[in-house]
């Protein structure tokens, strides 16, 4: 029956073209919904056509026949019955599956008129599950060559974008995309990279989102100086100590020139010498200081003036003892005052 409509419909459009001898306008087709499906839901491939016509319509899938309609429904693929409908052009498939993806085309004729054709590639997703972050170290800080933020998903996952507190992130060059943005790679990354990382895992019909949270330690105070700060520290330090070194030198020069003057100054050591008398006796250092009219005693090297009573003659205690007398008897005259030096 659908082939002798069909057929019916190709006799008509032949007599007519015949007769006529010119060519219709071809039928306006228009596509009217997307061609992206998630897995388990209906497709809906919508056309439509001025009001008025009654076009003949034929679905493909691979270029493979799909169904024929003519108002009803004259012929369908056995695989799609249960699932497969036509309501004024327009194909719906309930309950898609992974094997409802192809390349789809509708034409729509009429009598008289050149068929219009579109096309529509459908594709059919599977759900975003299960989406993730990973992070590689697990451990970052200041002057960790690099870290590693990779997205992951269970299903479903086509397209992969990063977000950093919600913000986009700055095109600064530390960040950089892999695998086709899947790991996200922050270079040389310090304190003022720590924030909440975000990835869009998507495809065109489903999304799912999932958050790291990057903590940059700073805690070692090394890491946390750039190479041109340590560098100022190193040489900064090289200066202080030759600064150190000089001052050290200097307080060490300066006290040994200050006892050096001091010592200038104080007269030099006691010394004691031996002290010959006139007569020729040698007197020790630590005889009592006395003088007599022979006899000059040098002592150490303090000098004192004095005066002390000699007498003209002898001066020897015998000289003043008389032959029958014991006790000494003292000169009658006055002494005579002689001054030495002692030294």
């Amino acid at each position: 029956m659908d082939g002798g409509a069909t057929l019916l419909r190709a006799l008509l459009r032949a007599l007519l073209l015949a007769h006529t001898g010119w060519e219709a306008a071809a039928i306006t087709l228009t596509k009217n919904s997307s061609s992206d499906f998630l897995v388990g839901r209906d497709i809906i491939l919508s056309v439509s056509y001025p009001a008025g016509q009654d076009p003949f319509i034929t679905w493909k899938i691979n270029g493979a026949v799909l169904v024929i309609w003519d108002k009803v429904i004259i012929r369908q693929d056995g695989k799609y019955v249960g699932r497969l409908n036509v309501t004024n052009g327009s194909l719906l498939i309930s309950n898609s599956t992974r094997n409802d993806s192809g390349d789809y085309t509708v034409s729509a004729s009429v009598p008289g008129e050149a068929d219009s054709l579109v096309a529509f590639p459908v594709n059919i997703y599977d759900p975003v599950t299960n989406a993730s972050v990973l992070q590689s170290p697990d451990a970052v800080g200041e002057g960790t060559p690099a870290v590693n933020l990779t997205c992951s998903a269970s299903s479903g996952a086509v397209t992969y974008t990063w977000t950093r507190d919600e913000q986009s992130l700055p095109a600064n060059g530390s960040y950089v995309t892999l695998d086709g943005g899947k790991t996200l790679q922050i270079s040389q990354p310090n304190r003022s990279y720590s924030g909440s990382y975000s990835c869009n895992v998507s495809n065109p019909v489903d999304w799912k989102s999932a958050t790291r949270m990057l903590n940059v330690s700073y805690s070692d105070a090394a890491q946390s100086l750039s190479g041109g700060a340590i560098a100022g520290i190193v040489i900064g330090s090289v200066f202080g100590a030759i600064l150190l070194i000089t001052l050290i030198v200097l307080v060490i020069f300066c006290i040994r020139k200050r006892r050096k003057g001091k010592k200038e100054k104080t007269p030099a050591a006691p010394h004691k010498i031996a002290i010959r008398t006139v007569s020729g006796t040698t007197l020790s250092p630590d005889d009592p200081a006395y003088f007599t009219l022979n006899n000059i005693m040098y002592r150490s090297s303090s000098i004192s003036m004095g005066s002390y009573v000699m007498n003209s003659g002898d001066n020897t205690s015998d000289r003043f003892r008389s032959p029958t007398n014991s006790s000494p008897s003292f000169p009658p005259s006055q002494p005579k005052v002689k001054h030495a030096t002692q030294v």
